[in-house]
C-alpha cells in the first residue's frame, strides 16, 4: 500500500536504517527537507536566498531577534510544519500577545520566527 503525509516522513529514515526498502523519495532527501537546519544549510550552500530565521526558547530571545530583523515577522510553534498556528506579527505588543496565547515558550516548546518578506 501507499501512504502520504507526516507519518511516513517521520518513519522513513528509521525504516530505511532497519533495512526496509523505501520506494519514492529517498529517506535521506525526506530528512533533508524536513529538518529545517539541514534544509537551511543546503539553501546556503547552493546560494538560494532565504529569510533570516531562528528557533527561540524565551520571550526575551524572541523580542531581541524581532528587534534585530525588524517587524513584520512570521511566528509559529517549532513543531508545526504547515501553516497551522502561523501568525504574522507587526510589533512587540503583537509578539507578546501571540506568545502568551501560544502557551509556554521554552526549550521543550520553542517557537520559530522568520523575517517576513513582502
Amino acid at each position: 500500500g501507499a501512504m502520504g503525509g507526516q507519518t511516513p516522513n517521520n518513519i522513513a529514515l528509521p525504516l530505511h536504517r532497519a533495512g526496509v526498502k523505501i520506494l519514492g523519495t529517498s529517506p535521506e532527501m525526506i530528512d533533508m527537507a524536513e529538518n529545517r537546519y539541514k534544509f537551511s544549510r543546503m539553501l546556503d550552500r547552493i546560494e538560494v536566498d532565504q529569510p533570516t530565521w531562528r528557533e527561540l526558547t524565551s520571550f526575551s530571545e524572541a523580542r531581541e531577534f524581532c528587534n534585530a530583523v525588524n517587524y513584520p515577522v512570521l511566528v509559529r510553534p517549532s513543531y508545526v510544519l504547515s501553516g497551522a498556528a502561523m501568525n504574522t506579527v507587526y510589533s512587540e505588543k503583537d509578539l507578546e500577545s501571540y506568545l502568551a496565547q501560544a502557551a509556554e515558550v521554552s526549550r521543550e516548546h520553542p517557537v520559530v520566527i522568520s523575517k517576513y518578506i513582502e
